[in-house]
């Protein structure tokens, strides 16, 4: 029984990994896209990178839109999100101005210097793909009403001065409805060069299964794991949970006479 002996104490933790859910995570369950297909964008006003007023219905107007709600001084998902997008968009066969990207920050305290600082810092990593990105501040009034408009559940934790909230994107229509979300973004996959053809003829998609990731924290305190990664482990705590049972039970009627 020595194998058994080895595999309990493998099979607690991946139990306990499955079960575990810290207690700031029950706060966080609403957070998640309530996607909103068909939705209008509202015309409401923010701030690029110089100061200048725009709306996201005037960004609309000239084509579809890839419409990112970040948050500019995260340290966690957010700059991978960017990232994973500008990699995208390297691949995708568009000219610069047939679609539009606007990064919407949700934190109404982030300025138009802070959204510079920050296309700074992508055009040093991607280059001219990134150039013509509307990276764009507003207050709270203006934010909230943009995230209850494409169905972006977020929240913030005042205790830890941190943005919890879903990772991905929306892609908007050319003529300013919801056209289809993007929670996963892989280079070489066709899903964003496919959603903004559709979106440009004013497509609309459906809605995709969310295997959710949500931008949080890592507590180096308490040890526990980001709700980013949360969810990911306990579907692979499960998973393997279900594996290492059927081998369980499999030795089991192997050894039985």
């Amino acid at each position: 029984m020595n194998w058994l002996t080895r595999a309990c104490p493998l099979l607690l933790l991946l139990t306990l990994a499955v079960e575990a859910k810290p207690t700031a995570e029950k706060t966080l369950d609403a957070v998640a896209f309530n996607q909103r297909i068909g939705a209008p964008l509202p015309a409401t006003g923010f701030r690029n990178a110089n100061g200048d007023a725009v709306t996201l219905t005037a960004l609309v107007e000239q084509g579809p839109l890839i419409l990112v709600l970040s948050w500019f001084e995260c340290p966690h998902l957010c700059p991978m999100v960017l990232d994973q997008l500008a990699g995208a968009a390297a691949d995708l066969p568009f000219a610069a101005g047939d679609y539009r990207v606007a990064v919407v920050s949700i934190d109404p305290r982030e300025t138009p210097a802070q959204a510079a600082q920050l296309a700074r810092r992508l055009r040093e990593r991607h280059g001219q793909i990134v150039s013509n990105w509307q990276l764009l501040t507003g207050g709270a009034a203006a934010i909230d009403t943009l995230a209850d408009a494409v169905g972006f559940q977020y929240a913030y934790d005042a205790e830890r001065d941190s943005f919890a909230h879903p990772a991905g994107l929306v892609v908007v229509a050319t003529g300013g409805l919801v056209s289809r979300y993007l929670l996963r973004i892989e280079r070489g996959q066709p899903d964003l060069h496919l959603a903004l053809v559709d979106a440009g003829r004013g497509k609309l998609g459906s809605p995709v299964d969310q295997l959710l990731l949500r931008c949080y924290h890592f507590d180096p305190d308490t040890g526990r794991y980001s709700v980013a990664v949360m969810r990911l482990l306990q579907v692979a705590g499960g998973l393997s949970l279900l594996a290492l049972g059927g081998l369980i039970v499999g030795l089991q009627r192997r050894r039985s006479p």
